[in-house]
């Protein structure tokens, strides 16, 4: 049976959304969720495939050649996606729990076996670490310089504590420029209501919903600003 996921930042805020948005964005987060496992499978299935292969060509050159010739990967690549099988038979079903970036990141050899071992305990109860989180603990594992800088408490689970409190500071940063942003965009959408009236707005609107075109449109609109720019300027001179 799968462990329900539960990603350790706090919940998006969805106040200023509409209801029919919210239920649309919360469908596809479901549905990314499930792509991301499955994903994470994937790929061990496909290390798998290839560690089988290489039994068969026990010739290094020959497996390297096979794969670059009838899988179309390099070498490096299909090393990583070995790595990954072998990380899911060491450690069970909870690897494709993971997100494939941090899946990846654990199966390098020189993650520290308990790194590995708390992460894969925290997918099986539930609870998937940021993959930045993951990221950060590994090398504070590597380093014993910055292991010691740590804040006091038992390794990883001292950390991700402390790493908690400046992502909230991060997010507390980041929630204001989201708020100035916001403020600005709300300027600028008035200030083109009453330049240019709801024809106008609702003309903007629909360039906009294009996928390309609207940039093509920006940069016809500068061409046309610095022309008559251009031709006022010589107007004034003459």
């Amino acid at each position: 049976m799968t462990t329900a996921l539960t990603v350790i930042p706090d919940p998006f805020d969805y106040s200023a959304i509409d209801a029919d948005t919210v239920s649309d964005l919360r469908a596809q987060a479901r549905r990314i969720r499930k792509r991301i496992g499955k994903a994470t499978q994937d790929l061990i299935d496909i290390g798998r495939d290839l560690l089988a292969a290489k039994k068969n060509l026990l010739d290094h050159g020959d497996f390297i050649k096979w794969v670059e010739s009838e899988v179309g990967i390099v070498r490096r690549t299909a090393q990583a996606y070995m790595a990954l099988a072998k990380l899911a038979d060491d450690n069970g079903a909870a690897i494709a729990l993971l997100p494939p970036t941090t899946a990846h990141r654990l199966a390098a050899k020189s993650v520290p076996p308990e790194i590995v071992s708390e992460v894969v305990s925290k997918a099986l109860s539930g609870e998937v670490l940021a993959d930045r989180t993951v990221a950060e603990m590994i090398s504070v594992a590597k380093s014993p310089k910055e292991r010691t800088e740590l804040p006091e408490g038992n390794g990883s689970s001292s950390f991700i504590h402390h790493q908690n409190r400046t992502y909230r500071e991060q997010d507390a940063k980041e929630a204001t420029a989201r708020r100035n942003r916001e403020k600005k965009t709300s300027e600028a959408a008035e200030m083109l209501l009453k330049s240019l009236g709801a024809d106008g707005v609702a003309l903007v609107i629909k360039a906009f919903a294009e996928e390309e075109w609207p940039w093509g449109l920006l940069s016809e609109l500068r061409k046309r600003m610095l022309l008559k720019k251009k031709v006022a300027d010589c107007g004034a001179t003459h």
